[in-house]
Formats: structure tokens, C-alpha cells, sequence
């Protein structure tokens, strides 16, 4: 989860990850960077694909934690909602600009407090690399590979222990904002 930000002073609602928009990675139609993150999980075709036609919001979310994590999923999930996110805001070209146009941190909240930080940071190196400044994106990208090397022996064996955790989030996160509405 993760969205709106606020930059600015302001919530900018397309930068939420559960917003609906079309955008390709791999030849593959996507219905948010959601639903992109979570598809990229998946450890087989059927899986992918159940995932991917399952929406663009809570229900990709809840569609991903059902499916077995591919075993490398500690490692590379930071770069994975980076992939999804870099692939929405250049083929959505009014999201592009909207974001380009911010001047201020981007502060998400909401979600746990590793992906308020990280969404920040991949929503900032995709605004960085829109406006072609190269010293934020190489910063950001040295944090991500930093990341990555620190979690290569993070390996997920126990996916089942995991779909439970992320369905405890769930009901600790989620499920207090739904009875808002």
C-alpha cells in the first residue's frame, strides 16, 4: 500500500500505488503499479495472472498475498515497486508532469513505516530521472543497491508464515480505514 503522497503541502492523489491506469512492463498490461508489485511476486504464470486480472487496489493486494513469494522476494520487492512505478509515471504522461512539477520530499503514510520510507524514495528517483538529475537518481539507486545486497540471503522459505503476516497487516491497516468509509 502505499499513497496519496504529500508533496507540497498537498495530496497528490495519483502518485497512490492502488490508483487505476494502464501502463505495459515486459509486453504486459498492468492496471496500477499495485497491481504490477504484487503480480511480480508470483512464482509461476497462473499466479501471475490471477493477480493481474484481480484489479488495480485492495483486491490485487489481497490476490498477492494468497499466492506463494518467489524466493527472492526480500531482495529485489524495492526494486519491483520501482519498476511499476517508473512504468506508470512515464506512460502516463499527465501523472509525468504532475510529478515533475513538485518541489518539496515526497512523505507517503499510512502503510508500515519501511514502505512510507521506500515509496518516498522510488517516487523521488522516478521525478529525478524524469527530470533528468542525475545526482538524486545515482543517490537513490546506491540505497536500492545497498538494499538489495543487504537482503540477498533473505531468502522466503516459509510463504505460508508470510501470506499470514501480510493478512495481519491487513486487519491492522486496512481494515481500520474501510470502516471509515
Amino acid at each position: 500500500m502505499g499513497g496519496p503522497a504529500i508533496i507540497d503541502g498537498k495530496y497528490h492523489l495519483y502518485t497512490d500505488n492502488f490508483l487505476p491506469c494502464k501502463f505495459m512492463v515486459n509486453n504486459v498490461a498492468y492496471c496500477s503499479s499495485e497491481n504490477y508489485f504484487q503480480c511480480a511476486k508470483a512464482t509461476n504464470a497462473h499466479d501471475h495472472e490471477i493477480v493481474r486480472r484481480s484489479g488495480s487496489g485492495m483486491d490485487c493486494w489481497l490476490a498477492g498475498a494468497q499466492i506463494d513469494l518467489r524466493p527472492d522476494w526480500e531482495q529485489v520487492k524495492v526494486r519491483e515497486m520501482y519498476v511499476g512505478n517508473k512504468a506508470k509515471f512515464e506512460q502516463n504522461f499527465d501523472f509525468g508532469k504532475q510529478l515533475v512539477a513538485t518541489k518539496g520530499p515526497i512523505v507517503f503514510g499510512g502503510s508500515t513505516s519501511f514502505w512510507n520510507k521506500w515509496n518516498g524514495l522510488i517516487l523521488d528517483r522516478v521525478r529525478a530521472e524524469l527530470r533528468q538529475d542525475q545526482q538524486i537518481v545515482e543517490k537513490i539507486k546506491q540505497l536500492m543497491d545497498k538494499y538489495e545486497q543487504t537482503n540477498v540471503n533473505k531468502n522466503i522459505h516459509f510463504t505460508s508464515l508470510i501470506a499470514a503476516s501480510r493478512l495481519q497487516l491487513f486487519f491492522k491497516f486496512i481494515s481500520p480505514f474501510l470502516r471509515r468509509l
